[in-house]
């Protein structure tokens, strides 16, 4: 992942077996599916609510899924890019104005920066997940992100039968 993009991370879980000789762990980064040069969204004139919680690690947390497709509460496309996450909405600023873009298609987008290039970082069984935010979860508590159904399955395979994981204790 590209380290000018900020990050919200929400630590799961990392705890190991220590009756393994060694450990298997996984790491996938995604990156937003458009630039600032794309959007024409400005990290100076956007509105901020996320800025206090970048690169603070919450633990405790959990992931859920949602199903994809249409536009998010950016204005983005939730399929693009199909691992992908809806951020708490704690994490929007109600104030946010929208702004025509410079996409193909014109179409508007939220002036916010949890809109722009923001990632949310997940640790969770050894393996880390990071995603970008292109969605807002309005019930979801700081600690809790929303993720497209592929990115919960990328960290919980079979997860379509499990919904919701949740950290087995702080991470100190």
């Amino acid at each position: 992942m590209p380290s000018f993009l900020p990050m919200l991370f929400l630590l799961l879980s990392v705890q190991l077996l220590s009756f393994l000789p060694f450990s298997f762990s996984a790491s996938l980064s995604v990156p937003p599916a458009y630039s600032t040069k794309d959007t024409c969204l400005s990290e100076s004139s956007a509105t901020d609510s996320i800025s206090a919680q970048l690169n603070k690690p919450n633990t405790g947390g959990q992931f859920t899924f949602y199903g994809i497709g249409g536009q998010g509460a950016c204005g983005l496309d939730t399929d693009t890019p199909t691992k992908s996450a809806a951020g708490s909405g704690t994490l929007f600023n109600s104030n946010a104005a929208w702004v025509e873009s410079c996409l193909p298609d014109a179409r508007y987008l939220l002036n916010d920066l949890v809109c722009i290039n923001r990632c949310v970082k997940i640790e969770y069984k050894g393996n880390t997940l990071t995603v970008p935010i292109n969605n807002k979860c309005s019930e979801c508590a700081k600690d809790h992100v929303d993720l497209s159904e592929e990115a919960f399955n990328w960290l919980e395979p079979g997860g379509g039968s499990v919904g919701v994981a949740k950290s087995e204790k702080q991470i100190k």
